[in-house]
């Protein structure tokens, strides 16, 4: 453990002076704290063995309104998350180092001594002792190294100072393999903590937008859509089955930045017949019958100029099995970048509720309609 955190240190400061030098931030912020792990299985009590503790170093500058976006959503700040979490046990599951680009921006457009905001990060966690058939059998709550790390965090801003400033904060953070090998209950920790924030240069704003390509230049949107992944089943063995999915979108543009609609999807999917089966031994034979399963959705989108985070809710209306295994309801959690040719780059997380199912990367294409 204290090789791990003197690298870390290291790795933090090496970052911070890079970064300072090139001028690319213009501030800095710090958090730390103890928290709890959130038992959002009964399988995973057993792991927990300590209150998680955490240490991050945030680089970040505030937008310049450059782009239409930064005004719509109030001037958000936006930078580099660097992120040391202890996982509940420091002997089976080690600790999280991760890396993620975030934002944060603020529910008011007025500059107040005190602001309410929320910050989003999504990057990669390396963990320390993941699961291991023969060294650390019973870590079943993450089997890789590499995993996605996701971050809430709501916090109150508080000027002390023209230059130094106060947040307090509730810190939300999940980090998975996203089920790309199992076991994958993944961890999931909060913190009510406390982080100072110096900012050492003012970022100069535009007085007029130089940019608003990204506006949505119509009422209503159709969205195709293809993503393809891989996962795992029970028991860990390594093998990796295929995942496909075809959807389409409609959205209402409610306003630049928020889209509501419906849409529907077609999955094919290697890991149904496992998950069918009534026991280990039984065959497993790749059929339309019982890789396929369809469902609507209910879908919003929030843009961040041309990057637009996706919530879905869907609901299956066929399965190979109405003893379906994972329930009747899936969802969607990601992301999709809209370029100017109105292609666009798909990439999130399907879930049954909190259990991840599957990443999916994929492209599509969006046709405006007035």
């Amino acid at each position: 453990m204290f090789h791990i955190k003197h690298i870390l240190l290291s790795f933090l400061c090496l970052v911070g002076m890079t970064s300072i030098a090139q001028q690319g931030f213009t501030s800095l912020s710090i958090y730390g704290g103890y928290g709890s792990v959130v038992q959002h299985s009964s399988k995973i009590g057993n792991l927990i063995a300590e209150r998680p503790f955490f240490v991050e170093l945030n680089l970040f500058r505030p937008s310049s309104g450059y782009y239409k976006w930064h005004r719509i959503n109030h001037f958000p700040d936006y930078g580099l998350c660097l992120n040391f979490e202890t996982l509940g046990n420091k002997e089976k599951i080690g600790s999280s180092i991760a890396v993620a680009p975030y934002l944060e921006f603020p529910f008011t457009h007025k500059e107040k001594s005190i602001l309410f905001k929320l910050k989003m990060a999504w990057g990669l966690a390396y963990i320390t002792k993941p699961y291991d058939t023969e060294t650390n059998h019973k870590n079943i709550a993450i089997g890789t190294h590499l995993n996605t790390f996701i971050q809430f965090r709501f916090l109150w801003q508080m000027r002390i100072s023209p230059h130094l400033y106060l947040n307090p904060n509730i810190t939300f953070i999940h980090v998975s393999n996203c089920r790309f090998a199992v076991p994958n209950l993944g961890i999931n920790t909060l913190y009510p903590s406390i982080g100072i924030t110096y900012k050492w240069k003012e970022t100069q704003r535009y007085s007029v937008v130089q940019d608003s390509t990204s506006d949505k230049k119509t009422k209503h949107e159709l969205l195709f859509f293809t993503g393809i992944g891989v996962n795992e089943v029970e028991p860990p063995t390594g093998n990796k089955l295929w995942a496909l999915t075809v959807g389409a979108n409609y959205y209402f543009n409610i306003h630049q930045n928020q889209q509501l609609g419906a849409g529907i999807d077609a999955f094919y999917e290697q890991s149904l017949p496992y998950e069918l089966r009534k026991s280990d031994t039984d065959a497993v034979h790749f059929d339309f019958h019982s890789t396929f399963s369809t469902g609507l959705k209910f879908c919003y989108a929030y843009n961040f100029g041309r990057l637009t985070p996706i919530l879905e809710m869907g609901y299956y209306l066929y399965t190979p099995s109405q003893e379906f295994p994972n329930g009747r309801l899936y969802h969607r959690l990601g992301c999709r970048y809209y370029f100017k040719n109105n292609v666009v780059a798909h990439f999130s997380l399907k879930t049954h509720f909190a259990v991840a199912y599957h990443i999916e990367a994929g492209i599509g294409y969006r046709i405006g309609i007035h």
